[in-house]
């Protein structure tokens, strides 16, 4: 199956090297909402969530159900890709969305969340059915060398080619069997 021509225009319109990660914040939007539809009890919230120690904002799409967070997206531009910086960043910000999700209940086997850098994924997983296992798993850093803690090759699936568009679909199919039997 391959995107609707609207998520495709949307993705096509943005410069792959922006250096403004709100470039890629409509295609996001216009992805996620066809993937999880309001007739289907979802809702996609925008949050702004302030960088620690910046001025500046990033936003997170959370997906809900019935009230219940069961999917996120935290993005990034294509060019952050290729900067150590940028991708541990990146990590530590995921981290500690699961760390925020974790505070409250989370009724569902595996909490999923997306590091998108343009239009290149990482898949983290948080499973509270395994005392809140998270994957990746961190690679800590080294007291005397630098480590990359974030490998560039953690983000190897890209939304607009074919196998990265079957493993997003896969990825919400599975969202979608698991809160399907969220209530209000």
């Amino acid at each position: 199956m391959t995107w609707s021509d609207s998520v495709a225009e949307q993705f096509s319109l943005v410069n792959l090297y922006t250096t403004d990660e709100s470039d890629f914040y409509g295609p996001y939007n216009t992805l996620l909402f066809e993937l999880f539809r309001v007739n289907e009890h979802y809702q996609v919230s925008p949050q702004f969530k302030r960088i620690t120690g910046s001025m500046d904002f990033t936003v997170l799409y959370v997906v809900s159900r019935r009230k219940v967070p069961v999917f996120f997206v935290d993005i990034k531009t294509y060019i952050a890709l290729d900067k150590l910086s940028s991708r541990m960043e990146a990590d530590d910000q995921m981290r500690k969305r699961f760390v925020e999700f974790v505070s409250g209940n989370i009724p569902i086997p595996k909490l999923v969340g997306l590091s998108a850098m343009g239009t290149r994924f990482s898949v983290y997983q948080l499973t509270t059915t395994k005392n809140n296992e998270l994957l990746p798993v961190r690679i800590m850093p080294d007291a005397r060398f630098v480590t990359d803690t974030a490998p560039r090759a953690w983000w190897n699936h890209d939304i607009l080619d074919a196998a990265g568009e079957a493993k997003l679909r896969e990825i919400v199919a599975e969202v979608k069997a698991m809160s399907v039997g969220l209530n209000p």
